[in-house]
């Protein structure tokens, strides 16, 4: 460790501590999205069909509740969008785009740190080769006796070692931020893809999967019932 603190020469404390960040992010961030709940076909289907199931307001406050219950960004999103059954579809969709908002914010926490850190540590590693080779170049400049390759490749060494070990973490923070940042973009769709969905079932309607959009049977219903009452009240 000290030969590595050595070689690093000044700038091996901001380069350790811009590893150390590093790791701890890339860690963090992996637990983190390990324990997102799934989104796969199954969950989704799940929830759909049971809030087409909701046909009066106490079974859609006790999904609601069980939904608050559950703990976890899906069912934390429909409940949402269920607590605002009474209101219009255009306030619900404002509701569920800051519920998003917030979500993205959760998803996206401390990958910009992240992408800071990759951007730097490879500046970090130029400067400490180019004061390397500037010391080394006084030191030859000073120097009375022959310079032979030898000496040279020596100084040149210890000068590219913080450059090599600044790309080491670069590579390697950068690449993480990219790749959780796509993973939470994609998660993000898939929930706003959900809500959407509940927000239309919430309107009687449903979508098949030719992306067709038809009535539910009880909506489909109520709409006959009304339709039958104009004619009446037209007659």
């Amino acid at each position: 460790m000290n030969e590595i603190l050595q070689q690093l020469g000044m700038l091996s404390w901001p380069l350790m501590i811009a590893s150390v960040i590093s790791l701890a992010l890339i860690l963090e961030r992996t637990v983190a999205f390990a324990l997102l709940p799934s989104l796969g076909k199954k969950q989704v289907k799940s929830i759909l069909q049971q809030i087409q199931g909701c046909d009066c307001k106490l079974q859609c406050e006790k999904l609601q509740q069980g939904l608050c219950a559950s703990n976890n960004s899906l069912g934390g999103g429909v409940s949402v969008l269920l607590s605002h059954a009474g209101s219009d579809k255009g306030l619900r969709e404002e509701v569920a785009g800051l519920w998003l908002l917030k979500q993205k914010q959760r998803l996206n926490a401390n990958l910009k740190v992240l992408m800071l850190v990759g951007v730097l540590s490879p500046m970090l590693g130029l400067l400490g080769t180019i004061l390397g080779m500037i010391t080394m170049f006084q030191g030859l400049a000073a120097s009375t006796g022959p310079i032979t390759p030898a000496v040279l490749a020596d100084g040149l060494w210890g000068a590219m070692y913080t450059t090599a070990f600044g790309l080491i973490v670069a590579i390697p923070s950068l690449a993480a931020s990219h790749c959780f940042g796509i993973f939470a973009g994609r998660y993000l769709a898939r929930l706003e893809f959900v809500l959407n969905h509940v927000n239309l079932l919430m309107e009687g309607i449903s979508m098949e999967e030719s992306g067709m959009a038809r009535k539910s049977s009880a909506a489909h219903d109520e709409q006959q019932t009304n339709d039958l009452r104009l004619v009446e009240q037209l007659a």
